[in-house]
């Protein structure tokens, strides 16, 4: 149903209601002589049930006009419901299935649980799609504003309607078994789509691993390697923290791998990164080894460079590689 066929409905479930209301006031004035304002009252109550007592005393015609003004009243609040309620679900299907078609770049995320709400929160509403089968957690997310679809993620037909051939990140928050079939068939449909699974259970890493996802992430370890960094080197931790701790436009640390690209065979000081761009290079890893930069040190292809900047300059830096 179109947005006018809805205007329609609306406007004839009006003038079904103002008819309603003319006619009970016109109605009572002639049958039990009430002044035109006190009729309006007495038949809006009516329509409404409302239950507050009679404006005067009421004939036998008057009562049968009230019986029928009831049931009519109802009757166009039940019909209102069964047309309009469809219709406005129909529009916000259609129009999250329009959001679908044009999202692209965008990361989805598979199990909307405890895990999968705090990476949507950190992602924000306009990049993510959400897809769990629970349809309580589906609708939460819509709430929230979230894109969010209802189906098993391990299915082919789910990630095709979630856009995985335009994603750029898939993050599987389930089971492991779920994320491991989820993931691949991820890789399946996009070779390109960088996969992102939360253990569960630290024993499955090797499986996952083997079915080539690309980041594993174990609660378990990270927090304890937290913990570590932050007894031994409390300021590394803070300055992660700190870069990711910020919104809106804030530094970011970026790790860009030279396969291709302008940037292969220059020094850094012919690259000028901080003047053009905006960025710097604060590490560079060549053959398993951390070499910090150094204006005269010349590009290889493989090599590794951990550049921080803003978002925006980061993106332009892209362009080159």
């Amino acid at each position: 149903m179109n947005s006018e066929d809805i205007r329609f409905n609306i406007l004839r479930i009006i003038a079904l209601l103002v008819g309603t209301i003319i006619f009970g006031t016109f109605a009572y004035h002639f049958l039990e002589g009430w002044p035109l304002f006190d009729c309006l009252y007495m038949t809006v109550i009516t329509i409404t049930t409302t239950g507050y007592r009679e404006v005067g005393k009421m004939g036998v015609y008057g009562k049968i006009l009230s019986m029928f003004l009831m049931f009519f009243g109802v009757g166009i609040f039940m019909y209102s419901i069964n047309v309009l309620v469809p219709a406005l679900v129909e529009r916000r299907i259609r129009r999250w299935e329009k959001m679908l078609e044009k999202i692209k770049d965008h990361y989805i995320i598979c199990g909307f649980g405890l895990m999968g709400r705090e990476i949507a929160k950190e992602l924000g509403r306009d990049r993510v799609v959400i897809i769990d089968r629970d349809i309580n957690k589906v609708e939460s997310a819509k709430m929230k504003g979230y894109i969010a679809i209802h189906g098993d993620a391990t299915d082919e037909d789910i990630l095709e309607k979630a856009g995985v051939r335009r994603a750029k990140v898939i993050v599987g928050c389930m089971t492991d078994v779920c994320n491991a079939f989820a993931l691949l068939a991820a890789k399946d449909l996009n070779p390109n789509i960088y996969t992102i699974a939360v253990l569960r259970n630290p024993e499955a890493e090797r499986k996952l691993r083997r079915v080539g996802v690309d980041l594993i992430l174990s609660p378990y370890k990270d927090v304890a390697r937290k913990v570590f960094a932050m007894l031994m080197r409390p300021a590394t931790v803070e300055f992660i923290e700190t870069i990711m701790g910020r919104k809106g436009d804030s530094f970011l640390l970026e790790k860009i791998v030279l396969e291709r690209g302008e940037l292969i065979g220059k020094t850094l000081k012919e690259l000028d990164l901080r003047r053009k761009f905006g960025c710097m290079v604060v590490a560079i890893a060549r053959n398993g080894n951390l070499i910090l930069p150094d204006p005269n040190i010349r590009l290889e292809k493989g090599d590794v460079l951990f550049v921080i900047g803003k978002e925006k300059d980061l993106r332009k830096l892209d362009k080159l590689i």
